[in-house]
């Protein structure tokens, strides 16, 4: 449950289109509320360019969960090439590990987790938990208000669609922004996933939440940022 939590709060809108620039690099820090309480949880979020190339690292610290996330991935024209995903988590002394490895060649991806290895086809197209939000960026840039993606979920590639479902102002630690709000279609589901990105900031995520149930719920938002365009 968790491990699905965090790869939600994970997520990053940093890419450019025909109107905007490419990000040359991020660093941002987002503070957490579990259940509606401040807690001293912090996710920080890393991101580095060189050349086509994007290096995109995600960490949580918080008492009950700490994580680690990196994706490294070719970028062009609003296409997105992902090339390895790394994933780790311990919770209550609980270690977890996933591994992607795309392969562009053999239209292929090695998915490496506690169940073994598993090799799956991408020839109709595949994303790791973070590349493709790079290419959601450029559909929301579009005007798109509805997009979905196969993205490599556990063991085997799924379908997940977005819609954009609204506007609302955000406080972040850095000011007010309007917002665009996007939330991820799970059908009939009572789980509720949704971000919230800042056209004024070159869209990038000013707020994520997620809630699992009524007894769980999580929001990070903005605390701090700086950021570069590609010149």
């Amino acid at each position: 449950m968790f491990k699905k939590i965090v790869l939600g709060l994970s997520v990053l809108m940093v890419a450019g289109t025909a109107g905007a620039k490419d990000i040359d690099h991020l660093r941002a820090q987002y503070s957490v509320l579990m259940n509606g309480d401040k807690t001293r949880g912090v996710n920080t979020l890393k991101i580095d360019r060189n050349h086509d190339q994007y290096q995109v690292r995600f960490s949580l610290a918080h008492w009950l969960l700490d994580v680690d996330q990196k994706a490294s991935f070719r970028w062009k024209d609003c296409t997105a090439t992902p090339e390895s995903f790394s994933y780790k988590t311990k919770y209550l002394g609980t270690r977890h590990e996933e591994r992607l490895v795309f392969d562009n060649n053999t239209q292929m991806v090695l998915y490496q987790g506690k169940e073994g290895d598993a090799l799956l086809p991408t020839a109709e197209g595949a994303f790791d938990s973070v590349s493709f939000f790079f290419e959601a960026r450029c559909d929301l840039m579009a005007g798109k208000t509805s997009f979905t993606y196969p993205v490599v979920r556990d063991d085997e590639i799924k379908d997940v669609t977005f819609n954009v479902v609204g506007e609302e102002v955000i406080n972040t630690g850095i000011g007010r922004f309007n917002s665009l709000i996007v939330q991820r279609d799970r059908g009939g589901s009572k789980r509720q996933t949704r971000f919230w990105v800042a056209p004024e900031l070159d869209y990038q995520l000013v707020q994520i939440s997620h809630k699992e149930s009524s007894m769980l719920s999580v929001t990070v938002t903005l605390d701090t940022l700086d950021y570069s365009l590609v010149e």
